[in-house]
């Protein structure tokens, strides 16, 4: 189980000398680039294991994929909601 905030992650040498290129254009360390990434995908994961959990409960009769399929959606309707109850200002 992971209870740590941190995680360390070893990147190829061509991963690195492309962030430090990104870098110089964009300002975006690294670290602030994948802690993006991962938060934008946390709903997937999210997703993924409220499906597992659901198909847990009843293993012979649950589709994993099909449930994953199904909360996606709901994820995505939602944040479709959200986004018109909080309209995007330029």
């Amino acid at each position: 189980m992971a209870t740590k905030s941190h995680v360390q992650i070893e990147l190829q040498a061509e991963t690195v000398e492309l962030f430090d290129r990104y870098h110089k254009y964009t300002g975006t360390s690294p670290e602030a680039y994948i802690t993006q990434l991962v938060e934008k995908t946390l709903p997937t994961v999210q997703a993924m294991v409220d499906a597992m959990d659901e198909a847990s409960e009843n293993p012979d009769q649950a589709d994993v994929m099909e449930i994953f399929g199904r909360k996606m959606a709901e994820a995505a309707l939602a944040q479709k909601e959200a986004a018109k109850a909080e309209p995007l200002s330029v």
